[in-house]
């Protein structure tokens, strides 16, 4: 069994989503981000995506990172998540891998929090660690106010 991942990078971390579930990545520059009144930190608005409301997150927010300006690398992920396709906004897209099964260990007991963790897995190439993110639980998390764990 394996697993192929879109990565990404915020700051000097390395996180990872299921390419099953990338619907696809699109220069934030390209798109006006219109702000949606009373959500939740994490979510940075809406965009028009040929004709249709998208709505974009920033994880950075989410994951409660220093907050950073949109520059001309950032990337949106579109993610089919939870019966929508919606965005995330991250630092660059970096690479597409695919792992086996004996280089994914699963996420650790400490930070697993049942429903609330969006953390999968950790991925291991060489000296590389992508954090391994369940894209259904992101999107949740935010409803409920959470930040998913970490």
């Amino acid at each position: 069994m394996s697993i192929q991942l879109v990565v990404f990078a915020l700051d000097d971390e390395e996180y990872g989503i299921d390419v099953s579930a990338v619907n696809g990545i699109l220069r934030s520059k390209k798109f006006k981000i219109q702000a949606l009144p009373g959500t939740g930190r994490g979510v940075e608005g809406m965009i028009n995506l040929r004709g249709k409301v998208n709505y974009i997150f920033n994880l950075r927010s989410k994951f409660n990172l220093v907050e950073k300006e949109i520059s001309e690398e950032s990337k949106f992920i579109m993610l089919n998540a939870n019966g929508s396709t919606t965005g995330c906004i991250v630092d660059e897209v970096t690479d597409i891998v695919k792992l086996n099964d004996d280089e994914v260990q699963p996420a650790p007991d400490f930070i697993n929090h049942g429903s609330k963790n969006c953390i999968t897995g950790i991925g291991k190439i060489d000296d590389r660690m992508i954090i391994i993110l369940d894209p259904e639980k992101i999107f949740i998390e935010e409803a409920m106010g959470g930040n998913c764990g970490l």
